[in-house]
């Protein structure tokens, strides 16, 4: 008697371990399919947030792995400077404003060590300009002293 009630206790076990690996499975193989997308639509954001900016200036490249923490609010990619003719690097981040989290798009010049705010991807007219015009956001300067060690190569 006791050797069939094992018998049907790992039975029922093994059921509900293969139902764990299957929901894992799926939920697994949705989380890398839409990764392609995420990284060509952030693209695209960042591109057009350029373009609002300077029409015709940068040119999106590649993008760049970021292997920090912070890798879930932001994504970086090569940009071309047509008026310089140098590589920077724009990240796109999410910024708290008084109009709830927004995609903010900077420019890191590397060789200089700057970074430049270039705009707001989803905010548009006088609410954007208001938030650009704000010189003394404490939230743009904290991410402009950030990025460079976002995007430090050596990972320390």
């Amino acid at each position: 008697m006791q050797e069939i009630s094992n018998k049907k206790f790992f039975k029922n076990y093994a059921i509900f371990i293969l139902i764990l690996l299957v929901i894992f499975s799926v939920l697994s193989y949705s989380v890398i399919a839409a990764k392609k997308s995420w990284v060509k639509n952030l693209s695209i954001t960042v591109q057009n947030t350029l373009n609002e900016k300077e029409a015709g200036r940068w040119k999106l490249g590649n993008n760049i792995t970021i292997n920090k923490p912070l890798t879930v609010n932001c994504a970086a990619y090569e940009v071309l400077d047509t008026i310089d003719n140098q590589i920077k690097n724009a990240v796109i981040l999410r910024m708290v404003t008084i109009y709830g989290p927004v995609s903010c798009v900077f420019v890191y010049d590397e060789q200089k060590g700057t970074v430049e705010v270039i705009g707001y991807s989803s905010l548009h007219g006088r609410i954007r300009t208001q938030l650009m015009n704000n010189k003394s956001d404490k939230k743009q300067e904290y991410w402009k002293e950030k990025i460079p060690e976002i995007l430090d190569k050596q990972g320390k």
